[in-house]
């Protein structure tokens, strides 16, 4: 049993990253956690060119990531939301699986998936119903999802909010990068790392109950 999950945001401490590697720790199976910023993914180019064999033209490392994937029992993918959907790192991969399934071909069907979309607005689900519809689009078995508000960038420059008083804009509330951590919301709370964690049981179970 293997598992592959993957950050794609930006951030080297991506709250994405953590989500996903607690949902894997707690699963209890072989896992390699990969972070899309770091390797070359291009968007797809719709060229059709991979209609006869299932393989997209152009070199870069999407080849080596979906042949880990493939290998792979599960998937555990974690993004956050860039004005109203998956950020383009994500979304340039999701967008080459198109190469996958030509002719019926779905080499990724029935591998177990769970989603984890990173939403500043909880309610509406962009990101996290990306990721879904993805993963059902190539036929995998979506099995969890879970959604986050995730790095709130406002408090991270340090400027806070802006107010308007007739022509004149000024900073409230935040004086410094320092206070504007000292005023941080709490983004990945303690009931987000219980259902974490108990997505990671259930992706657990599910795996050692395939091979028993």
């Amino acid at each position: 049993m293997k598992a592959i999950g993957i950050s794609s945001s930006g951030r080297e401490g991506a709250y994405s990253k953590r989500i996903v590697n607690d949902i894997l720790m707690e699963s209890h199976v072989e896992f390699e956690m990969i972070h899309l910023a770091d390797l070359n993914i291009k968007g797809c180019l719709g060229c059709l060119k991979c209609a006869r064999s299932n393989r997209c033209i152009q070199d870069d490392e999407f080849h080596t990531l979906t042949d880990k994937i493939i290998e792979a029992d599960a998937l555990v993918f974690g993004g956050g939301n860039y004005y109203g959907t998956l950020n383009a790192i994500g979304h340039a991969f999701w967008e080459r699986t198109f190469a996958l399934r030509h002719q019926g071909a779905f080499p990724i069907e029935g591998t177990l998936g769970v989603a984890v979309g990173l939403d500043r607005d909880k309610e509406k689900r962009e990101a996290s119903s990306f990721i879904e519809r993805m993963m059902l689009s190539n036929k995998m078995a979506l099995i969890a999802s879970l959604t986050v508000s995730g790095h709130q960038q406002c408090y991270d420059c340090g400027f806070g909010h802006e107010c308007k008083e007739g022509n004149v804009y000024s900073h409230i509330g935040i004086t410094s990068a320092e206070d504007a951590e000292s005023k941080r919301p709490l983004e990945y709370t303690c009931e987000d790392q219980k259902e974490a964690r108990s997505i990671g049981l259930l992706l657990g179970s599910i795996l050692r109950a395939k091979t028993a």
